[in-house]
C-alpha cells in the first residue's frame, strides 16, 4: 500500500481480523492505561465516562472553527486556548445517558457528583459544559502526551503490517499538531467502546479488570512460535499447552487499575462463575479459560466483530489523516 493511495476500510478490517494477536496487545495496552487514568482521575469510569462525552463535543466546537478558517490550529499546544473560546452548547441529561449507555438517574446523579468536584460547570439555564478545574488542567497534558504515544503505538503495529513506512514519533507528531481533529474522533471511539461494553457487562468496573488478564494472555501468546494458536485449535487438551501460566493476581489488577483489591477479587470471582476465567486454588491467581473461539475473531459471537467494526472505522480515519 503506497502513501499516496487511499486507505481502503475493507483492507483495515482484514488486517484487525487476520492480525488479531498481533495487533491486540497494543489496542489493550491502549485502552488499560486510558481506562486506568480515567478511574483515577475521576473516582469512577461511569462519571468518567460522562467526562469523555463532553469533552468530545468540546473538541467537535474546536473542530468546527476550520468551517470558516481552513487554516485554524487545532494543535495539542493551542488547545486550552481553543477550549476557552468555544462555546459548549447545552447538554440534557437524556442525550448524556444515551450517548453513554448509563440509565438516565445514574447519569443525573454522577453529574452532580462531577460538577460539585469541578470536572463539569453548570452556567445560565442549567448549560453544562466540561471546564476542569485549574489543578486538572495542570496535569492534562502530560497524561495526554501518555495517551497519544500508547495510541501511536496501536497505529503503529498496523501500519507495519499495512506497508507503510511510518515512525511512531511522525504519528505522535501529527496527532499533536492536529490534536483537535483526532481526539475527537478517539473519544468518540471510546464512547462507543465503553458503552458497547456498559450494555453487555453492566460494570465498567469489570472492564478494565478483565483487560488485565487479557493482556497477561496475549503478552505469553506473543512469546510463543507463530504457529501456536493452530496448535491450540487442533488439541482438545489445551491444558497441554500451560496457558494458565498466563495468570495475574487481584493485588496486581489493583495495583494497575487503581480499583481497590476487594472490589478487584469480588469482580474477578464473578468472572470466574461466568466461566471466562479460572482461579488456581493454590495461587489465587486468575487466567483466561481458553477455547477454540478465544482468539479467533472470524468465530467469536457477534460483540467480537462489533468491536473490529468499532476499531477499524476508527483506524480508517487517522490513517487516512497520517497519509494525506
Amino acid at each position: 500500500m503506497e502513501r499516496t493511495k487511499k486507505i481502503d476500510p475493507k483492507k483495515i478490517q482484514s488486517n484487525l481480523t487476520n492480525n488479531f494477536v498481533k495487533l491486540m496487545p497494543a489496542f489493550y495496552e491502549m485502552e488499560s492505561s486510558f481506562l486506568s487514568d480515567v478511574y483515577k482521575r475521576y473516582g469512577d469510569l461511569e462519571g468518567g465516562n460522562i467526562v469523555i462525552f463532553f469533552a468530545r463535543d468540546c473538541h467537535l466546537e474546536i473542530l468546527r472553527k476550520r468551517e470558516k478558517d481552513m487554516g485554524f490550529n487545532l494543535s495539542l499546544e493551542k488547545f486550552w486556548k481553543n477550549h476557552k473560546e468555544v462555546f459548549q452548547t447545552r447538554k440534557k441529561i437524556i442525550v448524556v445517558s444515551q450517548e453513554t449507555g448509563l440509565p438516565k438517574e445514574t447519569t443525573r446523579r454522577k453529574i452532580i457528583s462531577l460538577i460539585k468536584r469541578k470536572h463539569i460547570q453548570k452556567a445560565d439555564k442549567n448549560r453544562l459544559f466540561w471546564e476542569p478545574a485549574s489543578e486538572y488542567k495542570e496535569t492534562y497534558l502530560k497524561i495526554i502526551e501518555q495517551e497519544i504515544n500508547a495510541l501511536s503505538k496501536f497505529i503503529y503495529e498496523q501500519t507495519k503490517l499495512l506497508g507503510l513506512n511510518l515512525s511512531i514519533s511522525k504519528i505522535e507528531n501529527e496527532i499533536k499538531n492536529n490534536y483537535s481533529f483526532y481526539w475527537y474522533h478517539y473519544l468518540n471511539v471510546q464512547l462507543e467502546y465503553i458503552k458497547f461494553w456498559q450494555e453487555k457487562l453492566k460494570d465498567l468496573e469489570m472492564l478494565l479488570i478483565g483487560l488485565q488478564v487479557i493482556i497477561q494472555t496475549l503478552n505469553f501468546i506473543k512469546k510463543k512460535p507463530d504457529n501456536f494458536l493452530s496448535l491450540i485449535n487442533e488439541d482438545k487438551n489445551v491444558n497441554n499447552f500451560k496457558l494458565n501460566e498466563a495468570n495475574i493476581s487481584a493485588t496486581s489488577v489493583s495495583d494497575i487499575t487503581g480499583i481497590p483489591r476487594a472490589t478487584c477479587i469480588r469482580k474477578l470471582e464473578k468472572f470466574v462463575k461466568m466461566k471466562i476465567l479460572e482461579k488456581d486454588s493454590k495461587t489465587k491467581r486468575y487466567s483466561l479459560i481458553f477455547n477454540q473461539t478465544t482468539f479467533n475473531p472470524m468465530l467469536q459471537p457477534d460483540w467480537m466483530k462489533r468491536k473490529i467494526s468499532i476499531l477499524s472505522n476508527f483506524s480508517t480515519t487517522v490513517l487516512s489523516g497520517l497519509i494525506r
